[in-house]
C-alpha cells in the first residue's frame, strides 16, 4: 500500500518546464521527503486495529489474572480460616476437605496464569508445566485423603 502511493507521487508530476528549475527542484525535493515518511507516519484502519490489538489482548489478560488472583487469594484465606477453626475443634475430616479446596484454588490460578499465557503475558509451556503439577499435587493429597479415610495408614 505504502510503495503503491510512493509510485502514484511519481508518476503524477506534471509537465514544470515552464516554472524556475531550482523552485521546482526544491518543491520535488520536500514533496519526496515528505513522501518518504509517509508510510511511518500514516496509518489505515486495519494497520492501527492490527497493532492496537496486541496490547488490548495484554491489557485483558492482565486484567483477567488480576481479579482471578484476587478471587483465589480471598478463597484461600477463607479456606485456611475454615480449616484452623475445624483443627481446633477436632474435625480432622473437615479440615482436610478445606485443604482440598485450597489446594484447588492453586488450580484456579493456574488456569489463570495459562489465559495469560495465551496472550504473551507469560510463557505457555511453564504455565503448562505449571498446571501439571498442581494437578500432580491435588491428585496425590487426594490420594492421600481417601487413604486415611479408609484407615490405610
Amino acid at each position: 500500500m505504502n510503495e503503491r502511493m510512493l509510485q502514484k507521487l511519481d508518476a503524477a508530476a506534471p509537465d514544470s518546464s515552464a516554472l524556475n528549475s531550482q523552485i521546482v527542484q526544491a518543491v520535488q525535493l520536500t514533496n519526496t521527503e515528505t513522501a518518504s515518511y509517509a508510510p511511518s507516519q500514516i496509518a489505515t484502519a486495519p494497520d492501527m486495529m492490527i497493532s492496537q490489538a496486541a496490547g488490548l489482548v495484554a491489557q485483558s489478560a492482565a486484567a483477567y489474572f488480576d481479579g482471578v488472583s484476587k478471587l483465589a487469594l480471598a478463597s484461600q484465606a477463607i479456606l485456611l480460616k475454615q480449616m484452623t477453626e475445624n483443627i481446633a475443634a477436632d474435625k480432622p475430616v473437615q479440615a482436610a476437605e478445606d485443604a482440598l479446596g485450597a489446594l484447588a484454588t492453586d488450580l484456579l490460578m493456574g488456569a489463570a496464569a495459562a489465559v495469560a499465557a495465551a496472550a504473551g503475558a507469560l510463557e505457555a509451556d511453564a504455565a503448562g508445566f505449571a498446571i501439571d503439577k498442581i494437578d500432580q499435587s491435588i491428585a496425590r493429597y487426594a490420594d492421600t485423603l481417601a487413604n486415611r479415610q479408609g484407615g490405610t495408614p
